[in-house]
């Protein structure tokens, strides 16, 4: 007999009956309800991962069902842990299978790494970047890694490629310097890498390896550690002073003047290069219709970055030197580039580069002749950062300079406006120091042996009533004061 159910005599259960019924239904470890509870977990990044724990037959149990980024939500992750209660409490939970083994699970770093590159090209990086990664894998992280199984990589091996990469430059250098140059298949000179460079395939490996630990294949990253990078020196951003820059403009200009080949445009190149800040490759790509007379601005229509694709606001200085530029070859198409070659196409930032050495040799030579110290060899991004500090000395507010040179990150502006400050303050400093030694009265030498009436009151400083060794001006406040023996 159901010792819950109710007596159907009539008269119905008894209250006593009712109770204890009651009583022996609350203890009774057939109808004792499983407990669960959702856990949440805050991550570094700010991502949120939901995982589910409760007993099965006394044992704790623990599942993790994802991060919100997976869709995952308090809701769902209590509706998820509702079912699995409901399938505890009439006993056909089972905990999920293990996954069964895969040929693809693990494999060859060079199998990994390949796998890693397509799905890493795929998200539509910059054919310069592309080209700069393939050339990590193809000359570095893969003739040393290939043949390694992914699981099996750990510091040691990862500390062996850096060694590897130090003796390399070491034998490159060595035999460069005895003038047996080392030559790749294609018979071009090798040249040695830089700690920078080792650093930025050691980076690479590092993301590599990142997604090898998330795929389960490694436990940690042995590649990430900062102690495994090579130590490197901040490179040095050059600024171009206003009268240095003012001799580049006019060298470039002598030099167009008597090029016997078609026009190259040295000087409105470097003029809108440092007056507008456009990087090279977008100068490089200038076309006429982007240079809107009108409004006084350049369209910049492709970009490294979104932020990239931007207006320039033009000086009417440097709207003077384009026009003057197009009269000067009589372009007629819109849509030819600004700085073409002689067949019409778009000059290379190789090319741009050798044109602007070239300037710099002369104008140095130049400034050589007057005493003036030579201009330091630049790029064409040092005429880029050149523009960026004439607004900031200009007093352009931040945003206005980040949107002129199309900055995403603030970074980068921030560097040379601190730079700036610099070069600022040291004039500032420099000029006050100058005022002050100005002002500063000649101090007279004392003889040896009249020093000891320096420790008497002279009667001009005892009728001003002023100690000695402190002067007054002449507005009757005192300066600073000057060293004595005078006791105080």
């Amino acid at each position: 007999m159901n010792p819950h159910a109710h007596k159907l005599d009539g008269h119905g259960p008894r209250a006593g009956d009712a109770e204890r019924a009651e009583r022996h239904h609350e203890e009774d470890p057939v109808e004792k309800r499983a407990r669960g509870e959702v856990r949440v977990h805050q991550r570094l990044d700010g991502s949120r991962t939901y995982s589910l724990r409760f007993r099965v037959e006394g044992k704790r149990r623990s599942i993790t069902l994802g991060t919100d980024a997976d869709g995952w939500t308090m809701r769902k992750a209590e509706r998820k842990l509702d079912d699995i209660l409901a399938a505890v409490r009439v006993g056909v939970w089972q905990p999920a299978a293990p996954p069964e083994p895969s040929d693809h699970t693990d494999g060859t770093f060079h199998e990994f790494a390949s796998r890693w590159w397509a799905a890493r090209k795929a998200e539509g990086l910059r054919p310069k970047t592309q080209l700069d990664y393939e050339w990590q894998l193809r000359k570095h992280l893969l003739p040393f890694f290939a043949d390694h199984q992914v699981s099996e990589i750990d510091t040691a091996a990862v500390e062996r490629y850096r060694q590897e990469k130090l003796i390399e430059r070491e034998h490159i250098d060595a035999m460069a310097a005895a003038g047996e140059p080392l030559r790749d298949k294609r018979g071009q000179r090798r040249k040695s890498m830089s700690n920078r460079s080792i650093n930025t395939t050691l980076s690479t490996l590092s993301q590599i390896l990142e997604s090898a630990v998330e795929q389960g294949l490694l436990v940690s990253n042995p590649a990430s550690s900062k102690r495994r990078r090579l130590k490197t020196s901040k490179p040095v951003r050059r600024l171009l002073e206003a009268d240095e820059l003012r001799d580049l403009l006019r060298t470039a200009g002598e030099m167009d003047r008597i090029s016997i080949r078609y026009p190259i445009g040295r000087r409105p190149m470097i003029a809108v290069m440092a007056k507008s800040g456009l990087r090279v490759t977008e100068m490089c790509q200038l076309r006429w219709r982007d240079v809107d007379v009108h409004h006084q601005r350049l369209i910049i229509r492709e970009a490294k970055t979104d932020a990239g694709v931007r207006d320039v606001d033009l000086s009417l200085d440097l709207m003077e030197e384009l026009m003057a530029w197009r009269s000067s070859h009589m372009v007629a198409s819109p849509d030819g580039f600004v700085f073409a070659t002689q067949s019409g196409q778009p000059r290379d930032k190789d090319n741009v580069r050798r044109r602007l050495a070239a300037v710099v040799q002369k104008t140095n030579e130049q400034r050589e002749g007057r005493g003036l110290p030579a201009v330091p060899p630049i790029s064409p991004h040092a005429l880029r950062r050149t523009y960026i500090s004439l607004l900031i000395e200009a007093r352009a507010p931040l945003p206005y300079v980040m949107r002129q040179v199309g900055h995403e990150d603030s970074r980068t502006t921030l560097e040379v406006y601190a730079q700036v400050q610099q070069r600022l303050s040291r004039k500032q400093v420099h000029q006050a120091f100058d005022d002050l030694l100005a002002d500063v009265e000649e101090v007279v030498e004392v003889p040896t042996e009249g020093r000891e009436k320096m420790f008497q009151p002279t009667a001009k400083s005892a009728s001003h009533d002023t100690p000695i060794g402190v002067r007054r001006r002449d507005n009757g406040q005192r300066g600073p004061r000057e060293w004595s023996t005078e006791a105080i």
